[in-house]
């Protein structure tokens, strides 16, 4: 091939046959041959690299989905093989790395400017040795999966011999090459400009799959430290508190390591594995619902999870059904009380970042806490919080408190990088770990504040069944859309300390249509309906023939009239229900002399 040498076709011959057996890959999109195979334009299949093993997983995908093969040559006049690679290793282990234009690439252009009718789809082509995420993954794989840090051959061929069985491939949107060529008159520059858009393209799939390519923590507080707004910030703390400039530096600098998280993919990948055991061990099952209102948005945008909040379980569960599908986790904006010693550091491991619950009165810590959340935002990272503030005690939504979203609005003002787009995401518990605190709370007895000890006193609850937990995505809602109506100008804040009088408006309407997402993928479990069931009743207690005739009429009336069209209702019937409720153990069935009745405990 082109962008091979005769060495590298000569272990192309050698490993096609070993590689092809041994890889099992997973791919996205799942309906790629409805996809991809019925195109009238010939395909060009575009890598990132020039890896020998990517070739062969990319030929072992093709034929699987009746697919052209990236190794056969495109239709004349092409002049160029059916696969591109915008990169290919230099040096003796392949450590390096030449970023130079291929000579197949310039043929490609050269011949669209000498053919005006002539075009192909060039297909950006993800592969990722160690990301399919619902493979049983030994700690060995994990250590080799894939990351943003360049390696060379040996430690690649370490990554397709541990990694065959846990392989992720992902095909993304085909770009036009006539599209590209019409965009300019110089063949030089429509090269550079087509080679960018490509690189650009897998650098998103990419990070979509493992998230975006992180630096060091110091790093990051660094560009916070060194931002106008928070130099003008320390400055007035200065002239405030009467403090020297080395000490309202170390006073930021101490925020910043209090806010930031410490990203590290390899324990995201241990977590994900221990709480694949953990879900199995605490739950009947995680089911997800409507994930293609996820996969419809989070390519090209940033993506701000916005759930309901009822438990801690919250934090773990998103993440892991996140990952579970093939993205990278959201970095969590949580309280400073989960800051505990021997958590807090594993918290921020998995990507929390830590907020105190009040930033009043505090300018210093409201500017480093806003530009780091903008820098997060900037980079491409994901972000998740809980608008409601603390965790439910009935199930009910709690009013919002908008100080989240505003700090994301100004945000996003200062410096409108990607598109933001919240998701709504409802979680539905039959039974809830801390359900007995909660009653206790709301009985009168004063909030425990949490710390390691009060964790570990709840270990041996998880003794109990707690049946199923539903996890469902409601529809997004882009911030532009909000922004136009409020602002039709769209003059955006750069720098400035001032907030817009049409702010405060927006914002409540974002939290208006993100709580009312939440309720509209809602999830009713046999649970749900038990209760409202028997809770309505004056003694908590019915007929058993009654209780599930009346189960029945609940599901059907939602089926019949949903409050969404999102709306998840159990299929089970009114005899599964109530068995299902005596095996959780939230009712008992009382023996009369005429019939039995059930009641709950």
């Amino acid at each position: 091939m082109a962008d091979f040498s005769g060495l590298d076709r000569l272990w192309l011959s050698l490993l096609r046959a070993p590689v092809s057996m041994w890889a099992r890959p997973h791919v996205l999109p799942e309906d790629l041959r409805a996809r991809y195979a019925q195109r009238e334009r010939p395909i060009c299949y575009v890598l990132n690299e020039s890896a020998i093993a990517d070739l062969v997983v990319l030929e072992k995908v093709c034929a699987a989905h009746g697919l052209p093969a990236p190794t056969q040559a495109l239709k004349k006049p092409l002049p160029s093989e059916s696969v591109l690679f915008l990169q290919r290793r230099a040096g003796f282990w392949g450590d390096r790395t030449d970023y130079r234009i291929s000579e197949s690439m310039r043929s490609l252009v050269a011949a669209a400017f000498d053919d005006p009718t002539l075009d192909i789809d060039l297909v950006p082509v993800t592969v990722l040795w160690g990301r399919a995420p619902n493979r049983k993954d030994s700690w060995l794989r994990i250590l080799l999966s894939e990351n943003w840090e360049r390696v060379g051959r040996f430690r690649r061929l370490l990554s397709a011999m541990v990694n065959g069985r846990n392989l992720f491939v992902q095909f993304g949107e085909p770009v036009s090459l006539r599209a590209a060529v019409n965009e300019g008159t110089d063949k030089a520059r429509a090269v550079r400009r087509l080679t960018r858009t490509l690189r650009l393209n897998l650098a998103r799939q990419r990070a979509a799959a493992i998230g975006p390519d992180l630096s060091h923590r110091r790093t990051m507080a660094t560009q916070v430290l060194r931002a106008a707004a928070v130099r003008r910030a320390m400055a007035d703390e200065m002239r405030s508190k009467k403090i020297s400039r080395r000490e309202a530096l170390k006073l930021a600098q101490d925020y910043v390591w209090e806010i930031a998280a410490n990203y590290s993919h390899i324990f995201v990948a241990f977590m994900a594995k221990g709480l694949s055991w953990f879900w199995t061990r605490l739950y009947d099952g995680v089911e997800l619902h409507h994930v293609e209102q996820l996969q419809k948005v989070i390519d090209g945008n940033e993506v701000i999870y916005v759930p309901c909040h009822r438990s801690h379980i919250d934090y773990l569960l998103l993440s892991y059904v996140i990952y579970y599908k093939g993205y990278a986790i959201p970095h969590i904006a949580a309280g400073i009380n989960l800051n505990m010693a021997g958590v807090g550091r594993f918290l921020r491991k998995g990507g929390a970042f830590f907020m105190r619950r009040s930033f009043k009165g505090n300018a210093l810590y409201t500017m480093v806490f806003m530009k780091y959340l903008g820098l997060m935002m900037a980079r491409g990272h994901s972000i998740e919080y809980f608008i409601e503030g603390g965790r439910s005690r009935t199930g009910r939504l709690l009013q919002p408190k908008t100080g989240m979203l505003s700090m994301t609005l100004r945000s996003y003002l200062r410096d409108p990088r990607r598109p933001i787009v919240f998701l709504p995401v409802y979680f539905g518990y039959e039974r809830l770990i801390e359900g007995k605190t909660y009653v206790n709370e709301m009985l009168g007895k004063p909030k425990e504040k949490e710390s390691l000890f009060t964790m570990l006193r709840t270990l041996p609850a998880l003794r109990k069944r707690f049946g199923k937990v539903h996890v469902s995505f409601g529809e997004a809602i882009h911030l532009n859309e909000i922004l136009k109506r409020h602002d039709p100008e769209s003059r955006h804040l750069v720098e400035k300390r001032e907030r817009p009088a049409w702010l405060p408006l927006a914002v409540d309407e974002l939290a208006s249509r993100v709580m009312t997402n939440i309720n509209s993928a809602a999830c009713v479990a046999p649970m749900n309906l038990i209760a409202t069931a028997l809770l309505a009743t004056p003694k908590q207690s019915m007929l058993e023939s009654d209780l599930a005739r009346q189960l029945e009429l609940y599901a059907s009336l939602l089926r019949q009239a949903p409050y969404s069209s999102l709306v998840w209702v159990t299929e089970s019937d009114g005899a599964s229900i109530v068995r299902h409720g005596e095996r959780m153990g939230v009712i008992q069935r009382l023996q009369k002399t005429i019939s039995s009745a059930m009641s709950c405990r």
